[in-house]
C-alpha cells in the first residue's frame, strides 16, 4: 500500500510541475522598455537584497513603477512606455543614488545601469558619530529576521530572552515559548532540525553565539511542514574571512549565574575552520502558591500549597566544522555538535489539606512536601552538505545528510512529611531512553528565463527512540519499585517527502506556488501489554506566496500554507505515569495530528530612516490537541491529551521603527487577535473566546559614540484555554553598553524584570475540580557580560551555508 501511494505522489508532483513549466514561455518577446542593473554595498562590495528602485516621469515627477532587488542585488523593470525618466535607487541606511536623463525609445529598448554602489549614510556632529545600523527586527518577504546584536537586554542570556521582544512570540515566566499562540512550532539550527523539544533548544543556546533569529510563520513547500505555528531558525555566528578571527564572552549575575563561550574561525585559501564551546549555569529561584479543590464520591478535598521553588539550567556544548571550496562550483561542509543539557527543579512547600463530606469539615492536616526533579541528557549531532552550481546563474544541486542523537532521562522525587518530620508518603518516577534521527535531503534549483525559478527535492526522515518508565513508592523507610507499573515503549517513525515550488515575476507582481507530499509510517509498541499502534498516512501541503511592489517603497504581500503538528512521544503513551504525589498523566495513542490552514496579508512601507509593517492573519487549527485534566483520586489530578475540536485566530501585527532624535531610536510592536476554541470534552460541547493582545516597546539611547542605554517593556494579555485561562503580565528590562578599544572590547550590564512583575498565573476548572497556580520568580535579575573580538570578528553573509543552511532562498 505504501509503495502505491508513493508512486501516486511522484506522478502527481511531476504532472503539477510539467503544467507549470508548459504554462510559462521564457522566450516571449518584450515590446517595451527594460531597465536593469545590480546594486552593491560600496564598502564591502556585497550585493544588497531588497533595495528599492523607483522610476519617475521627468516631466511631472510622478512615480511610474518600481521594484526591489533579489538576493544577488539584481533588479529588472519591464513594461516602460517610450519617454523621459529619472531613477532613484535607495535602501535603509544608505545614501540614495539618482540617475537622470533616462530615455526609452519605441520598440524593445534595454537600458543596463550596470553595477551600482551605495554608500552608507553617516554624519558627524559635535564629535558624536551617528552610523546607520541594522534594525533589531527586519521584515522580509517571507520572514522576520531578529538581529541579536542589538538586543542588549538579552546579551548574556539565551535565545528565549531574545524572543521576548519579537513580534509573533510570547514567552511566559518559565521560559515556555509560543508562536502566535501555538507551542507547536519547529526549531532549526542553521536550517537543520534537532531532536530536542523546541523550548529546550531555545533555552540552551547562548544569545552571544547567535547572529540572528528568523521567524517564518508561513513557510513554503520546500520546508518541512512540522509545527502548526511555523519555524524559528537559529542562525549561529560564523565567518569566512581570511586569517584568524575570534569572539570571547564571559558572564555572571545575580543568584549565582555564570558562564562563558568562545568562537574561533580560521580561513586560508579554500578551507574554512571553526571551533566553539559554551558553558552556562542559570538559576531561577522563586516562590509558588496553589489551591486545588477536587470532588470524588461526594467528598471534596481542598489542598493549599505555599513555599519556595527553584529551577536551574546547566548547559555545556562544543561545536566545530569546516567548509571546503573544492572548486569554484563545488562546496563541501561538515559540522559537529556535542553537548549536555540539564534542568533541575526543587521546591519545599507547606501543604494544608481539609476534606468536606456530608456537611462536615475535617481537621486541617499540615504536611511538608519536598520535591526534586531533573530532566536532560547528553546529545550530539553531525551534518554534511555538498553543493554543486552549474554554469547558468542560480542553477544548483545540493545534498545534505544529518544525524541527531540524545540520551535523555527524566526523574521526579516527591516526599511528604508530617509535623514530627516523619516521612508519611512518597513517590519517585523515572523515564529514560535514547532517541536518534536521520535525515537525507536532495534539493534542485533551475532558473527558467530571467524571472522564474523551479525547485524540487526529496527529503527522507527516520526517527527511532525508546522510553523506559519506572515507578517507586515509599515503603518501610525507602523507595520500592512497583514492577507492575513500569513500561517500555518503542517508537519508529519514517517520513518520505517530495516537494516542488515555482516562482517568478510579472512586472511588479511576484508569485510562488508550491506543493509538498509526505508519506508517514509510524509504529508505537508497548512491551508490558504487547500492543502496537500504527499510522500509514499520505498528506499534502500546498503553499502560495504573492507580492506586489507599489510605488515609492511600498509593498503588499500575501501567503497561504498548510502545516501539521505531530504529537510528541509521551503524548501517546497509553499508561499511567506518576509526575508527583498529586499529579498523574496518561497518553492517548489514538491522537490525530493537528493540521493548520494559515492565511497572511502584509503591508510594508519604508521611509529614509523609518519603517512600518502591518500583517493580518487568519489561522484555523483542526484536531486541536489539548491537555485535559480530571479527578483521578481524592486530591489527585489526571492529565491526558485529546483532540478537542478546532481553534481560530484572527488578528493583526504591526511594527514601527524610527529615530525620534539622532540619539534616540524607538521600536514599537503590537499584536492583537480574537481567539476562539470550540469542541467536545468528555462528551460535553464547549466554546471559549478571548480577545488577546500584546505590546512591546524598545528604546535605544546613544549617550556617546561608544555608550548606549536600552529600555524595553512588554505586556501580554490574558488568554483562554479549553478548560481555563492564563492571566496577563508585563515586564520591564534595562541594559547599558560600553564599547572600548575600537569596539574590540564590550561590556554590557543588564537588569531584567525591574519591578518584579513577570508572574505566571493559570486557572483550570470543570464541575469536579478547580486548580489555581501562581509562580513568582525572584527579581530583579542582574547580569554582566564582557565580550572581546579578535581581529574584529565580523559576520560575512553569503550563500553556501553562511546564512543558516539556505534559509533565505524563499520568495
Amino acid at each position: 500500500m505504501g509503495i502505491k501511494r508513493i508512486g501516486f505522489l511522484i506522478a502527481m508532483l511531476l504532472l503539477f510541475n510539467i503544467n507549470w513549466v508548459q504554462a510559462e514561455n521564457p522566450n516571449s518577446p518584450e515590446k517595451e522598455g527594460v531597465v536593469k542593473g545590480k546594486i552593491y554595498d560600496g564598502k564591502s562590495k556585497k550585493p544588497i537584497e531588497y533595495a528599492t528602485v523607483a522610476i519617475y516621469k521627468k516631466e511631472d515627477d510622478s512615480v511610474v513603477t518600481g521594484t526591489i532587488t533579489d538576493e544577488d542585488g539584481q533588479f529588472k523593470v519591464k513594461g516602460l512606455d517610450p519617454g523621459s525618466f529619472y531613477i532613484v535607487v535607495s535602501f535603509l541606511g544608505y545614501e540614495n543614488k539618482r540617475y537622470d536623463d533616462v530615455f526609452v525609445e519605441s520598440g524593445r529598448d534595454v537600458i543596463d545601469l550596470g553595477s551600482i554602489e551605495l554608500g552608507a549614510s553617516s554624519t558627524a556632529i559635535d564629535e558624536i558619530e551617528v552610523v546607520s545600523e541594522r534594525q533589531s527586527v527586519e521584515y522580509k518577504i517571507d520572514k522576520k529576521v531578529v538581529s541579536v546584536g542589538k538586543q542588549m537586554t538579552s546579551a548574556s542570556l539565551s535565545a528565549v530572552e531574545v524572543l521576548e521582544n519579537v513580534p509573533s512570540i510570547r514567552v511566559d515566566i518559565e521560559g515556555n515559548v509560543s508562536l502566535r499562540g501555538s507551542t507547536g512550532f519547529t526549531v532549526l539550527i542553521d536550517g537543520k532540525p534537532t531532536v530536542m523539544d523546541p523550548s529546550d533548544v531555545l533555552r540552551q543556546i547562548p544569545a552571544s553565539t547567535i547572529e540572528n533569529i528568523e521567524i517564518i510563520t508561513n513557510p513554503s513547500a520546500k520546508y518541512q511542514p512540522d509545527g502548526t505555528g511555523g519555524i524559528i531558525n537559529i542562525v549561529t555566528k560564523k565567518n569566512r574571512l581570511q586569517g584568524v578571527q575570534g569572539l570571547f564572552n564571559l558572564k555572571g549575575g545575580s543568584f549565582g549565574m555564570y558562564g562563558g563561550d568562545f568562537l574561533l574561525n580560521y580561513r586560508k585559501n579554500n578551507f574554512n575552520f571553526n571551533l566553539g564551546a559554551d558553558y552556562n549555569y542559570r538559576p531561577f529561584p522563586g516562590s509558588s502558591y496553589s489551591e486545588r479543590r477536587t470532588t470524588n464520591n461526594d467528598t471534596t478535598t481542598i489542598i493549599r500549597a505555599n513555599g519556595d521553588s527553584d529551577r536551574e539550567f546547566r548547559m555545556v556544548g562544543i561545536r566545530g566544522g569546516f567548509d571546503w571550496d573544492i572548486t569554484e562550483k563545488d562546496v563541501f561542509t561538515l559540522g559537529v555538535r556535542i553537548g549536555d543539557f540539564r534542568m533541575e527543579n526543587s521546591s519545599l512547600l507547606d501543604y494544608r489539606t481539609i476534606q468536606l463530606a456530608d456537611g462536615y469539615e475535617s481537621d486541617e492536616v499540615q504536611e511538608l512536601s519536598l520535591n526534586n526533579g531533573q530532566r536532560g541528557g547528553n546529545w550530539y549531532s553531525f551534518t554534511t552538505n555538498y553543493t554543486h552550481t552549474f554554469e547558468e546563474k542560480g542553477h544548483e544541486l545540493s545534498a545534505q545528510l544529518n544525524y541527531r542523537y540524545r540520551d535523555g532521562d527524566d526523574t521526579s522525587e516527591n516526599i511528604l512529611k508530617d509535623g514530627a518530620n516523619n516521612v508519611t508518603d512518597g513517590t519517585k518516577t523515572t523515564e529514560f531512553g535514547p532517541s536518534g534521527r536521520w535525515e537525507l535531503r536532495l534539493d534542485y534549483t533551475k532558473p527558467i528565463g530571467e524571472d522564474k525559478r523551479f525547485e524540487a527535492g526529496f527529503q527522507g526522515r527516520k526517527s527511532v527512540s525508546q522510553d523506559e518508565t519506572e515507578l517507586y513508592i515509599w515503603e518501610d523507610g525507602g523507595f520500592v519499585e512497583q514492577t507492575d507499573k513500569g513500561n517500555t515503549t518503542d517508537y519508529d517513525r519514517n517520513i518520505m517527502a517530495l516537494y516542488s515550488t515555482f516562482n517568478g515575476k510579472y512586472g511588479n507582481f511576484g508569485y510562488q506556488l508550491g506543493l509538498r507530499g509526505e508519506y508517514t509510517f509510524r509504529d508505537i509498541t508497548t512491551q508490558r501489554d504487547n500492543q502496537t499502534y500504527e499510522i500509514d498516512r499520505l498528506d499534502y501541503f500546498p503553499t502560495v506566496h504573492l507580492s506586489y511592489q507599489l510605488p515609492s517603497e511600498n509593498q503588499v504581500m500575501g501567503s497561504y500554507s498548510r502545516r501539521i503538528d505531530r504529537p510528541r512521544g509521551w503524548y501517546l503513551e497509553p499508561f499511567i505515569t506518576w509526575e508527583d504525589m498529586f499529579n498523574v498523566r496518561m497518553g492517548n495513542p489514538d491522537l490525530l495530528p493537528e493540521y493548520i490552514d494559515a492565511f497572511e496579508m502584509g503591508y510594508l512601507k519604508s521611509w529614509d530612516k523609518s519603517q512600518l509593517s502591518v500583517e493580518g492573519y487568519y489561522r484555523i487549527k483542526h484536531n486541536k490537541v489539548e491537555r485535559i485534566q480530571s479527578v483521578y483520586e481524592e486530591g489527585i489530578l489526571l492529565t491526558t491529551f485529546s483532540n478537542v475540536g478546532t481553534d481560530y485566530s484572527l488578528g493583526a501585527e504591526a511594527m514601527y521603527n524610527t529615530p525620534l532624535f539622532k540619539w534616540w531610536e524607538i521600536n514599537i510592536m503590537g499584536d492583537l487577535y480574537n481567539y476562539r476554541i470550540d469542541g467536545v470534552i468528555n462528551d460535553v460541547p464547549f466554546e471559549r473566546t478571548s480577545f488577546n493582545w500584546s505590546s512591546r516597546i524598545s528604546n535605544t539611547f546613544k549617550l556617546r559614540k561608544n555608550m548606549q542605554l536600552q529600555l524595553d517593556g512588554n505586556y501580554n494579555s490574558a488568554t483562554v484555554t479549553s478548560q481555563g485561562r492564563t492571566e496577563d503580565f508585563y515586564m520591564i528590562n534595562a541594559a547599558y553598553r560600553l564599547d572600548m578599544f575600537d569596539r574590540k572590547l564590550s561590556a554590557v550590564l543588564q537588569i531584567r524584570d525591574v519591578f518584579n512583575t513577570g508572574n505566571r498565573i493559570s486557572i483550570t476548572e470543570d464541575p469536579d475540580f478547580y486548580n489555581y497556580s501562581k509562580r513568582t520568580r525572584n527579581a530583579p535579575m542582574y547580569s554582566f557580560t564582557l565580550s572581546y573580538r579578535l581581529n574584529n570578528f565580523m559576520q560575512k553573509r553569503g550563500k553556501r551555508g553562511d546564512n543558516g543552511g539556505g534559509m533565505d532562498e524563499e520568495f
